[in-house]
């Protein structure tokens, strides 16, 4: 069955262990966030033009750009049906595709962030189109998000996990309909490999685990406050200072690396048995006065605390001490959430709801109005 419209949901991650040192081939355990997820509305079109909402960005117009004025001839030759395991990333067309981005727009009109999830959009999009013989001749595209951008949940892979489903089912690599584990699988790794091509636009060296979570979703259930530092951070910057360190002390900075892949596969065993900032430290600091133990999530430098709630805590206790992190002069932003939610869904056009209305949607609402019903 081809669909004319259908919603991608995928959730954003939290690393409980392993932030850095999985970026150099170590362990991490990690979770999908219930409850803070990107949506997606993909809606077709023949009039051979692409555009792409993304007003959670800031942006007050949508891109457009022609499809005919892609390079697909850069393109590598691939069967995508097999996935892109083997594909080399292509920084020709990467390149190509940057000097089109901004196609109509004056540079002061968008941001660093706009540019990149638009590049990111081009790219899959450029790669997908140049083997299907789908008759989709172009698509709009609204792209909407209850996780903060930026804070180490995960946001962009959340974001490329929906591109990537969006476009398979456009283009016809996937379907939705087929409930048989065999085809449920592949269609996820599929998902999976292509959003990991999307993060690599986004991030230049990503470990993966961001996209895989957003894909498979689930974990051993733990509850949780998820405390927003607003400090602003660049995962690329802080990784790469992480390897700069390594280069320069391999010795020194790979004991640290085997110690963090030491606790990881410790929780690991918990489990089966049953670089911070000085705001990550405050947040700890004051759930450590009502005996909650706190961690940052992410690369750090900044970004988000995570909080672990004991089945114990009530919800009163709860509250006050949110309203202790939100007072100033912290003024820190809290969720309170869980990990083990759902991975990568798909919504069919049963839910009535149209371009302008999801537009304007309140980011709080989503989930609520929106929901999921098939998952891939």
């Amino acid at each position: 069955m081809s669909l004319d419209k259908y919603i991608i949901s995928a959730p954003g991650k939290v690393i409980l262990f392993g932030e850095h040192a999985v970026v150099h081939g170590k362990t991490a355990i990690a979770g999908s966030l219930d409850g803070l997820r990107t949506y997606a509305l993909f809606e077709k079109r023949i009039d051979g033009y692409l555009e792409l909402n993304l007003p959670d960005l800031g942006l007050q117009h949508a891109f457009l750009w022609q499809t005919s004025e892609l390079p697909y001839n850069l393109v590598n030759n691939i069967e995508t049906k097999d996935g892109p395991q083997n594909l080399q990333f292509n920084d020709i067309l990467l390149h190509k595709i940057k000097s089109i981005v901004s196609n109509g727009k004056d540079d002061q009109e968008i941001n660093h962030i706009q540019q990149i999830a638009a590049l990111t959009f081009l790219y899959l999009y450029t790669c997908l189109k140049n083997n299907s013989q789908t008759l989709w001749d172009g698509m709009t595209i609204c792209v909407r998000s209850n996780l903060p951008i930026g804070s180490g949940l995960g946001s962009s892979a959340s974001y490329s996990v929906c591109l990537a489903t969006g476009l398979l089912l456009g283009f016809g690599y996937i379907s939705y309909e087929n409930n048989e584990k065999q085809e449920i699988k592949k269609s996820s790794e599929l998902i999976n490999l292509w959003a990991y091509q999307a993060e690599k636009v986004i991030h230049g060296t990503p470990s993966g685990v961001d996209n895989s979570v957003a894909t498979f979703g689930k974990t051993q259930s733990l509850r949780f406050l998820l405390t927003n530092t607003k400090v602003p951070r660049h995962t690329k910057t802080l990784v790469e200072n992480v390897r700069t360190r390594l280069e320069n002390f391999p010795k020194i900075v790979n004991l640290i690396l085997d110690a963090i892949h030491g606790i990881s596969e410790s929780f690991k065993e918990i489990l089966e048995k049953e670089i911070s900032h000085p705001s990550l430290d405050k947040v700890r600091e004051i759930a450590a006065q009502y005996d909650l133990h706190t961690k940052l999530t992410g690369a750090g430098g900044g970004g988000c605390a995570i909080t672990l709630i004991r089945n114990d805590v009530s919800k009163e206790q709860i509250e006050i001490i949110k309203k202790a992190l939100n007072a100033s002069p912290h003024c820190f932003e809290c969720y309170e959430t869980s990990i083990g939610g759902y991975g990568v869904s798909v919504l069919d056009t049963c839910i009535d709801i149209n371009l302008k209305e999801f537009l304007e949607c309140e980011k709080n609402k989503l989930t609520e109005i929106i929901g999921w019903k098939y998952f891939v």
